[in-house]
């Protein structure tokens, strides 16, 4: 570090103020884990002729990594583990960073403007929900107030546990490979990210409500979320018996077919009172999703300024009814789910409707030599990465699903 050989830093800090050190220096962005190199510290920890034989018990290490006093005792100068420990602690601390870089590029990435992130210790919550009650009437002087009528309503969450590992082998540190163990560790937080990306695009689009994988869970009982024939009032398509004003595909072509599901919105989105007339309800469109198939057209249509018109009588310029109204998102995640989601479209305020309990964000662990891998592949660490979250709707009325298929 800053020129320094680790070995010096090692002998001038002790064991545990060289790990705090290191863990200050990278919290202050002064350093970075490409900066060290993973040969040099098990050469300055004197462990590099011994890397399998590393045997310290798991417990100690893992207390080591959650626990300060635990870890500053494992590294005290007379635990006779001392240098053996210190190199699994710095090097768990590195590639758990670099872990932590590749899940935080989120570029090309639309499921944190899809969702709204609700931080939860438990699974398979209850979230209360509530309908919405008739308006104010008219009170005459010296009379009561009419009383609202209340109903339970509420939604069931579900979250699952995701996670990949990393297996170190005694090879890329021995010849130094330091770039490659950070490559591999960055990819290892890109793809667990990745696969978060792909429950919460799926779980937008209702893509496996056939497969009997609910995101909608009104009362906790699983149900379709974009209901086929316009029930819930979020599909506009040729099976729509509730609305039959608009039982036809869409296609996404023009500013015209936009205003068609606003005006959808606009009359035939309710709310759900119990207590008088249901009534339309001001749910503003901010996004539009749309597979990648129709990602150019859709940014045509909402970013154009102007709008041209060509008739029998000439040509008409006139501004673009929406430019600029809604943010355009695209996924590959759409296109996967086959021909007919190529031409589907969704129109609202996807994060007033989604949300994505997280009971574990993103954490990384470390597992040292003593395992099955060190014997059969020459694993000197194993590096596990995981979350725990999951998508749930909470209502029906803020997006809405439009089959273009002609």
């Amino acid at each position: 570090m800053y020129g320094t050989p680790i070995k010096t830093l090692i002998e001038s800090h002790g064991a545990a103020g060289f790990y705090h050190k290191v863990v200050e220096l990278l919290n202050e962005k002064k350093l970075t884990p490409d900066d060290f190199s993973y040969r040099e510290l098990a050469d300055a920890c004197g462990v590099l002729s011994q890397l399998r034989s590393l045997q310290e018990s798991s417990q100690s290490l893992d207390a080591a990594l959650s626990s300060p006093k635990a870890l500053n005792h494992l590294l005290q100068e007379s635990n006779p583990g001392v240098s053996s420990h210190l190199f699994q602690v710095v090097t768990g601390e590195l590639i758990g960073r670099k872990v932590i870089d590749g899940y935080a590029d989120d570029s090309g990435f639309i499921g944190d403007q899809l969702v709204t992130v609700i931080p939860n210790s438990l699974r398979n919550t209850r979230i209360a929900g509530f309908r919405a009650l008739a308006g104010p009437t008219e009170v005459e002087e010296g009379h009561s107030y009419e009383e609202s009528t209340f109903e339970e309503k509420f939604v069931t969450s579900q979250e699952s546990k995701q996670g990949r590992i990393l297996s170190i082998n005694e090879e890329l540190i021995t010849f130094d490979q330091t770039g490659e163990i950070n490559r591999r560790a960055m990819a290892l937080g890109y793809y667990l990210r990745q696969e978060r990306e792909r429950t919460i695009v799926r779980a937008v689009t209702d893509a496996d409500s056939a497969a009997g994988k609910y995101v909608y869970r009104p009362s906790g009982n699983g149900e379709a979320l974009y209901a086929a024939d316009g029930s819930n009032r979020n599909y506009v398509g040729s099976s729509n018996t509730t609305s039959p004003d608009f039982a036809a595909s869409i296609p996404l072509a023009d500013w015209t077919d936009v205003e068609e599901v606003l005006n959808y919105r606009a009359t035939e989105v309710k709310d759900d009172r119990i207590d008088g007339d249901q009534r339309p309800i001001v749910v503003p469109a901010k996004q539009i999703l749309v597979p990648e198939a129709l990602r150019g057209s859709a940014r045509s249509i909402v970013n154009s300024t102007e709008i041209n018109v060509t008739t029998a009588d000439g040509e008409t310029r006139f501004a673009n009814p929406v430019h600029n109204m809604m943010n355009v998102l695209s996924s590959p995640f759409v296109d996967e789910q086959g021909a007919a989601a190529k031409t589907d479209w969704y129109v609202g305020d996807f994060q007033r409707q989604f949300i994505w309990t997280e009971i574990w964000p993103v954490q990384t662990f470390l597992q040292k030599s003593e395992s099955s891998a060190a014997f059969d592949r020459d694993v000197v660490l194993r590096v596990k990465a995981r979350y725990y979250g999951g998508m749930s709707a909470v209502d029906t009325a803020f997006v809405t699903k439009v089959s273009g298929a002609a």
